[in-house]
């Protein structure tokens, strides 16, 4: 397995969920600060990667107007981030994807670049990244090898991004020194800021 650098990278922003927490709305496209979130994540996103692709389930053509591909989950029912893991690597070129939620306006500027270091350094096919307390396991670096193991946990019924991440070789980068950067945007009251 070759290492990748940043800009090696397919980016990967999930916006297929069911925003429970939202109503129901399609969250990638309400507005936070006056911009839709899913473009605030990928200003933010695309510079650190080769290409960007949006993995959204809902209003495919209001997704493409930002100019990137856009591919919903190839599991039924909403089946949660890993589905979005799942379907990238089925749909998308390259070796080495980096996933981001559509609901994190203040992604770190140097993510890809901290997940593709701990990579190389652990020699692990899968990183992610903590607040220093949880993981955020929909903040990922993930190689094509893990394919397989995504599809035989999906075929057991399993659907928690964290579960499956531990159940694997991999990394963690620490961001406790940079809490806001993970902050997901979850319950309405939030789009008021």
């Amino acid at each position: 397995m070759n290492f990748p650098e940043p800009t090696e990278v397919t980016g990967i922003v999930l916006a297929g969920g069911r925003a429970r927490r939202m109503q129901g709305k399609d969250k990638g496209l309400l507005l936070y600060q006056g911009r839709p979130l899913i473009e605030q994540v990928c200003e933010r996103l695309r510079p650190q990667v080769a290409r960007l692709c949006i993995n959204a389930n809902r209003h495919a053509e209001s997704y493409r107007r930002y100019g990137y591909p856009v591919f919903a989950d190839q599991w039924p029912d909403y089946a949660g981030p890993l589905a979005g893991f799942y379907s990238a690597l089925q749909q998308c070129e390259g070796d080495w994807f980096c996933f981001v939620p559509c609901d994190t306006p203040s992604l770190p500027n140097d993510l890809v670049e901290r997940l593709c270091a701990a990579a190389r350094r652990e020699q692990v096919p899968l990183v992610s990244v903590s607040d220093g307390q949880r993981l955020h396991g929909t903040f990922c670096l993930l190689h094509r090898s893990c394919e397989a193991a995504l599809r035989s946990y999906y075929e057991q019924g399993e659907h928690r991004v964290q579960e499956w991440i531990r159940s694997q070789p991999h990394a963690v980068v620490d961001y406790a020194d940079q809490p806001r950067a993970l902050l997901n945007i979850n319950e309405p009251q939030q789009l008021d800021i």
